[in-house]
């Protein structure tokens, strides 16, 4: 999961950043064996995978119940990491995995599902929106130099 999450990340890297495809996956691997074990336990995470018949690795979602929204303060579910293998995107499993997730987050008592996706990835965008998400706040950076 966290190599899949490490070569799925160049999706994700906005185009005003000057960083490199090997960094920014060395961060997200770095970031995430610091923090799954940690996680991994805890009753309010939902970590779902997605395998074929054949018994291949095809994509995970990991989120949690229990976020707290930050002008509202309502409870949501938060949806951090989505990866699919490069040669499975496009076919469905990224929807399934997180429509699992929502299903996850509904039985717990939660109304609302959260999630960040960086605005240049398309694919992930339009799965989302496709999905009933809209857009709450929009996430603004500057270049300084």
């Amino acid at each position: 999961m966290v190599n899949l999450a490490a070569d799925s990340v160049k999706y994700s890297i906005p185009p005003t950043r000057f960083v490199s495809e090997p960094e920014v996956k060395a961060a997200r691997i770095l970031d995430l064996e610091s923090s799954l074990p940690q996680l991994i336990d805890l009753s309010h995470m939902g970590i779902f995978v997605a395998e074929d018949e054949k018994k291949r690795f095809l994509g995970h979602v990991m989120g949690f119940v229990g976020d707290v929204e930050s002008v509202t303060a309502e409870k949501q579910g938060w949806i951090f990491d989505l990866a699919v293998a490069s040669e499975f995107r496009g076919r469905g499993v990224g929807r399934k995995l997180v429509e699992t997730f929502l299903d996850f987050a509904k039985n717990a008592g939660f109304r609302f599902v959260g999630l960040l996706v960086t605005s240049s990835n398309t694919q992930a965008v339009n799965l989302y929106e496709n999905l009933g998400f809209i857009e709450e706040r929009k996430r603004m950076a500057k270049r300084l130099f």
